[in-house]
């Protein structure tokens, strides 16, 4: 058997990370910045997706995911949260069927985060 866990929401809360890492990433880009409820709206969709959403003809796209990705993996472990019962779900689950993640944040980012929360073994 197999079981799939969504990540944001599910078992972590990566909002502050992911608020802080779209604000300086507009920053550093001098981009016009933009309101946490519209960045908050957005979370989920790829980083491509909310950035052309967010800055709509900047043609600066790649940039902002690249300054966005370089700070976010700075701060991720700092500034998101296991959710509560996530790890206990997590244990439980790895005794009855094989575990996987299902996210729009790349396998590497997942990994340190589920290191960083002792979970990754499972």
């Amino acid at each position: 058997m197999i079981i799939l866990f969504d990540l944001d929401g599910t078992l972590i809360d990566s909002t502050e990370a992911i608020l802080d890492s779209f604000h300086h990433s507009l920053s550093v880009n001098n981009m016009p910045s933009v309101s946490d409820s519209e960045i908050e709206s957005l979370i989920g969709h790829p980083l491509e997706v909310m950035f052309d959403a967010l800055s709509p003809n900047s043609h600066k796209t790649d940039q902002l995911v690249a300054s966005y990705k370089e700070h976010y993996r700075i701060i991720s472990t700092q500034k998101t949260t296991l959710l509560e019962g996530a790890k206990e779900a997590i244990e439980l689950a790895s005794t009855i069927a094989q575990l996987g993640i299902v996210t729009t944040k790349t396998a590497s980012y997942s990994k340190i985060l589920m290191e960083h929360f002792g979970v990754m073994h499972h």
